[in-house]
C-alpha cells in the first residue's frame, strides 16, 4: 500500500515539474516576441535581418559597432531547429566561448550528408538561450557573409567577432528583429 501512495507522489511530483517546464518554455517563447526597451547606459545587441548587421548598441540605441552578418536562409517563424530560419525576438547572452576553433559541426544534426568537421564555427562563438541551439560565431566560408545561407545561425567575419566579444557580456540583450521601422536608424 505504501509503494501505490510513494507511486503516485512521484508521478504527481513528475507531472506538476512537466507542467510548470512547460510554463517556462510558453513564457520564454512570449518574451522572445515582445519588443526590447533598454535601460540608460544598458550595453546590448541587435540583428536586424532586413540589413544582414549586427548592432553592439548602447542605451536607447546608440550605435558602438557594426557587422556585415549571414543568417539562415529560410523565411517565417522559427518552429524547430532544422526550419533553416534564424529567429525573431529578445534573447539573453549566455557565455562567450573564447575558442571555437575546436567545436564539431556534424551536417547530420540536420539530417544533411557529409561529415563532422573543426573550425566551422571560426574564431568565437556567442551563445545566447535559445530552444533551438544556434548561435552567433565566426566562420570558415567568409564569402557567407552578407548572405542568407545558414541553418539558422548568425555568422561573421572572425575579424569581427573577434572584437565584437570584447564587449559581450553573460546576461546581455540579444535583440534580433525582421525589419526594423521603429529604429530603422540603427
Amino acid at each position: 500500500m505504501r509503494w501505490v501512495s510513494m507511486k503516485y507522489t512521484v508521478l504527481m511530483i513528475v507531472f506538476l515539474f512537466s507542467f510548470a517546464l512547460a510554463a517556462s518554455i510558453e513564457k520564454n517563447a512570449e518574451a522572445a516576441n515582445r519588443e526590447f526597451s533598454p535601460k540608460e547606459g544598458e550595453m546590448w545587441v541587435k540583428i536586424d535581418k532586413n540589413k544582414l548587421r549586427i548592432y553592439l548598441c548602447k542605451g536607447s540605441g546608440e550605435v558602438l559597432k557594426n557587422y556585415p552578418i549571414a543568417i539562415g536562409k529560410g523565411k517565417g517563424k522559427k518552429k524547430t531547429r532544422t526550419d533553416l530560419i534564424t529567429p525573431a525576438g529578445v534573447f539573453k547572452i549566455w557565455r562567450v566561448v573564447e575558442d571555437a576553433t575546436e567545436l564539431v559541426y556534424d551536417p547530420q544534426w540536420f539530417g544533411e550528408p557529409g561529415e563532422p568537421q573543426k573550425g566551422a564555427y571560426g574564431a568565437k562563438l556567442i551563445s545566447f538561450y535559445n530552444p533551438w541551439q544556434i548561435a552567433i560565431h565566426g566562420t570558415n566560408a567568409p564569402r557567407s557573409v552578407g548572405q542568407r545561407v545558414t541553418h539558422g545561425c548568425v555568422r561573421l567575419y572572425n575579424k569581427d567577432i573577434v572584437e565584437l566579444c570584447k564587449y559581450i557580456k553573460p546576461g546581455m540583450k540579444l535583440w534580433i528583429v525582421e525589419k526594423d521601422i521603429i529604429r530603422d536608424t540603427i
